[in-house]
């Protein structure tokens, strides 16, 4: 009689994907928010981070590099529309478009990091947010405006996200956004 060995499942950490505003309005927080998405490529096994602004930019090449100001200066040289405006809807079509970044969504935990602030077109804002929360596991947009309690969404394609979103969350502070992921991963 043969015994055959139980084996266990592995656990694996989901992906995380975050897209990260860096468009003018966000400009106090750029800095802050990079550096929360470099210690998460840091610690986190699988994790991909793009800027959002009037383009997309892939940086998680970048951020793998173990200094702090070694990677920033990378991703300030490789992101051509730091400080710029706005085009959310643009940059998810975008990433959208490319099959190896949509194929990064599926089944991840997708976090924006983005005040929503749309100077383009908020119906393709609301169409990507609609296909990209199809196919993460969850989609998270943490606003800093939402730091305040009494926030509640004003602009046209916050509004028409909002069916979307699994989550509308404070990002107004890295210590804030971090414990917001953290919350993710005692509940899962």
């Amino acid at each position: 009689m043969i015994t055959l060995p139980k084996t266990l499942r592995k656990s694996r950490q989901r992906r995380i994907v975050c897209l990260v505003d860096v468009s003018g309005s966000m400009k106090d927080r750029s800095d802050a928010l990079l550096g929360f998405t470099h210690q998460l490529v840091q610690s986190a096994e699988r994790a991909e981070v793009f800027t959002l602004g009037t383009r997309l930019t892939r940086i998680t090449g970048a951020m793998q590099i173990k200094e702090r100001d070694a990677a920033l200066s990378r991703v300030a040289s490789a992101v051509a529309d730091l400080d710029g405006g706005t085009r959310i809807g643009d940059a998810l079509e975008a990433y959208l478009a490319v099959p190896r970044y949509a194929g990064y969504a599926r089944g991840s935990l997708v976090l924006i990091l983005s005040d929503g602030l749309e100077r383009g077109d908020t119906g393709a804002m609301t169409l990507a947010t609609a296909r990209l929360a199809r196919m993460a596991w969850r989609l998270h947009w943490l606003t800093p405006l939402a730091a305040d309690p009494d926030y509640a969404p004003q602009t046209a394609g916050m509004i028409g996200i909002l069916p979307w979103l699994d989550d509308l969350g404070d990002g107004g502070s890295v210590s804030a956004i971090c414990d917001h992921v953290l919350g993710i991963a005692r509940a899962a």
